[in-house]
């Protein structure tokens, strides 16, 4: 008899030992093999160096370097990143800016380099859950969710996409999730009968009631048909005598361990389609990848019937069949959730540590506003505004990006978060509320703007504005070279405004303001708001240890942006500051470059087919086309439906 470990154990060596062979052959998970007789293409487990975290200002934590064992796939930690006295989070690394693409050849090219990817941890979860559930074991999902969250997530300082690290945590969580499955989908009969037919509960095996199984259950988890040499795998593990399974229902937990644990589940393998111009590294995707990208781009999950069916008849690789696919892919509602998770990841909502409300001077600064009492989320109001607002120019009012960045709209049900901006909250039907004029646009919605502590820090303001929002590359010193206390806010003054005390921190020094230059400005014009993102036109200084107000002090707003190199232009405060960003044309770049690497998961090739794509989106942006259309059009790219490989 089989034991169900036994089992798992003899999948977790089959895993690791192709994702060795993957490793020697790429030196990571990125090189190109194509398929042969259904053999098992692998995956890779080198890992590569965590990110560091920790520091005040724009600085990032450094990255830790030299990938992890291939064999153990044991994951290098990164060094930690300077701890600033905010402790605050290590920022996000150096953007990919719009120049990075290049040119669009005349020709259209070729697209860059697709690595090998795993599934991120998200589409892993979603994929279990909605196979469990397509297989009428929806109860499981439940039993297995400690399984699930004990997947390793995947990194936020950049989009959680970009993640392709497999460490030997993953791999031990795919094998403890497919465990769990395997024994809580076959322990009882009617639970076998849902998830492979009635035929499942009678011992031994019939070789027709597993190639049924495996068309179905096998086919969803594999997003395509097994082939020969796969099925016949897959009967030696159900049938086989080395050793041979008890009865029916081991048989089956078997075969659902070995599929839940192959590398053909946990990851994308985009190498079965047609070699364009006879060259094995550039390919046409063949229909059931065509159907795999539509999903795992726009829901994050596997596809469902419907998609499976068009690749099966071959709709899905006509113009015509792909558009009917990617209308009704587009129109689902996880595709909002989708969307959504690009603007939560391009604005890392996810890196706020929190408000420190158990602070006296920060009481004081809150008084009257509920916040840290219970029952009371402010931070989660933010946010939710901000995924109200982008819903209801994309999904509902069909509107342009202009529109999101000019809109004095509110539309927070909260009434705390209404009343920091001194509107009504808005009702959930008939008109909405408008915010006063000095708030204009999603760029100064609290969210954007809300610091953790009662000061504000206009460095992380201008730098977020710079290298989040106009995709500006910010030089980085290296925090070693800098004099002690560089990196350490400047203490509260009842003579300086916040803006004159962080001006005083880097003037004189070259090396800061070589940096500063760049960015401290366009948080100086912010300072027209607290550190709740309320308008204000004083600063309020409270003692630190009692709370006391001790200082009421005149703000200064003003300041040359410099949006864009070599305009000396004074913005006298966020509204103008807000105008010179639209005029500059360089918001609709940078989320064009942004939404490349969310959707496709890499990062771009110079004067490729990647810079038709980013330039695609960037144009349509600027001229006004409505924001679904845009995130949409993506899929219309011809590179769309085709892999390049190689080493990245």
């Amino acid at each position: 008899m089989t034991s169900p470990v036994a089992t798992g154990r003899l999948a977790l060596a089959a895993v690791l030992s192709a994702a060795v062979a993957s490793a020697a052959c790429s030196g990571s998970i990125g090189a190109h093999h194509h398929g042969q007789g259904g053999s098992d293409p692998g995956t890779g487990v080198a890992g590569s160096g965590g990110p560091g975290s920790g520091g005040l200002g724009p600085s990032s934590g450094s990255a830790g370097s030299g990938p992890g064992s291939a064999g153990t796939g044991t994951v290098t930690t990164g060094a930690a990143g300077t701890t600033g006295a905010t402790g605050a989070a290590g920022t996000a690394p150096p953007p990919i800016t719009p120049a990075a693409f290049g040119t669009c050849p005349s020709n259209g090219g070729e697209p860059g380099v697709t690595p090998l990817m795993k599934l991120s941890t998200a589409q892993y979860r979603n994929t279990v859950r909605d196979l469990l559930n397509a297989s009428g074991l929806s109860a499981v999902v439940t039993e297995v969710a400690t399984q699930l969250a004990a997947i390793p997530d995947d990194s936020t300082l950049a989009f959680r996409g970009l993640d392709s690290r497999i460490s030997s945590a993953h791999v031990q969580g795919y094998f403890n999730l497919a465990s769990a499955v395997g024994t809580a989908a076959t322990n009882t009969s009617a639970r076998l009968t849902s998830l492979a037919g009635s035929c499942a509960t009678t011992s031994p095996l019939a070789s027709s009631c597993l190639d049924s199984f495996l068309a179905g259950f096998g086919r969803r988890a594999f997003r395509r048909p097994l082939a020969t040499a796969e099925v016949t795998e897959m009967r030696d593990v159900a049938m086989g005598t080395s050793p041979a399974p008890a009865n029916s229902a081991e048989a089956i937990r078997n075969v659902v361990v070995t599929i839940l644990m192959s590398p053909r589940f946990v990851n994308h393998l985009e190498l079965q389609g047609a070699p364009i111009s006879g060259r094995e590294d550039y390919l046409t995707l063949d229909p059931y990848e065509v159907a795999s990208r539509l999903s795992y781009t726009f829901w994050q999950t596997m596809p469902d019937d419907m998609l499976l069916a068009a690749a099966a008849d071959g709709s899905i690789a006509t113009d015509a069949g792909f558009k009917t696919q990617l209308d009704r892919v587009f129109a689902d509602a996880r595709t909002r959730d989708t969307v959504w998770q690009f603007w939560n990841e391009w604005i890392r909502f996810e890196s706020f540590t929190g408000f420190s409300a158990e602070r006296p001077a920060f009481k004081a600064l809150a008084a009257g506003e509920n916040l840290g009492v219970a029952g009371h989320d402010h931070w989660g109001d933010m946010v939710k505004e901000i995924r109200d607002l982008t819903e209801l120019t994309t999904w509902t009012q069909r509107g342009p990006f202009r529109d999101l960045l000019t809109t004095q709209v509110s539309v927070t049900k909260s009434a705390d978060l209404a009343h920091l901006y001194g509107v009504s909250a808005w009702s959930g039907s008939g008109a909405y509320p408008m915010l006063p004029g000095n708030r204009v646009g999603i760029l100064q919605r609290a969210a954007l703007l809300a610091s953790s502590l009662e000061q504000t820090n206009p460095f992380h303001r201008g730098a977020l504005i710079r290298r989040s929002i106009l995709c500006d590359s910010l030089p980085q010193p290296d925090p070693n070279s800098l004099p002690p206390g560089s990196l350490d806010p400047p203490p509260p003054s009842t003579a300086k405004t916040t803006r004159e005390r962080f001006q005083a921190k880097v003037e004189g020094n070259g090396l800061c303001q070589g940096c500063h230059a760049s960015f401290s400005n366009l948080g100086y014009v912010m300072e027209a708001y607290d550190a709740l993102g309320r308008y204000r036109t004083s600063e309020k200084v409270y003692d630190e240890q009692t709370g006391a107000l001790v200082a009421t002090l005149p703000i200064d707003t003003s300041a040359p942006a410099a949006v864009v190199g070599g305009d000396t232009r004074v913005a006298s405060g966020p509204a103008e500051l807000n105008q010179q960003i639209i005029d500059s044309g360089k918001v609709e770049g940078c989320l064009s470059a942004n939404y490349f690497r969310y959707v496709l998961r890499r990062d771009p090739t110079r004067d490729s087919a990647d810079a038709c794509a980013y330039e695609a989106t960037r144009t349509t942006l600027a001229n006004g086309t409505a924001l679904a259309d845009v995130f949409r059009q993506i899929a219309n790219q011809t590179s769309f439906r085709r892999r390049k490989g190689g080493a990245p």
